[in-house]
C-alpha cells in the first residue's frame, strides 16, 4: 500500500469509529422515543439494517442464479438447428 492509501484508510477508520462512538453516545444521553419493545435496544437500527443487506444480497444471488442464469449450452439446444461437432 501506498502512503496514501494508508492516510484513507486511517481517515476512514477515524470517522467510522467517531459515528459509532456518536451513535452510542446520542443513545445513552438521549430519550429516545421508543414506539416498540426492540427499539430500546441500543444497536437495533444497525442491527437490522445489516440483516436487511444481507437478505437482499442473497436474495438476489438466488434469483441471479435460478432464475436469470442459463446453461452454457442453453442456445444451442434451443436455437431450432443442430450443430455439426468436428
Amino acid at each position: 500500500m501506498t502512503g496514501r492509501t494508508k492516510s484513507l484508510f486511517r481517515v476512514l477508520y477515524g470517522v467510522l469509529f467517531l459515528t459509532v462512538v456518536a451513535g452510542i453516545w446520542v443513545h445513552f444521553f438521549s430519550d429516545p422515543e421508543v414506539h416498540f419493545l426492540w427499539e430500546a435496544f441500543p444497536a437495533f437500527s444497525a442491527l437490522y439494517g445489516f440483516i436487511g443487506c444481507i437478505v437482499i444480497i442473497m436474495g438476489s444471488k438466488a434469483i441471479g442464479h435460478y432464475w436469470l442464469q442459463k446453461k452454457e449450452d442453453y442456445y444451442e439446444k434451443h436455437d431450432g438447428r443442430r450443430r455439426k461437432s468436428k
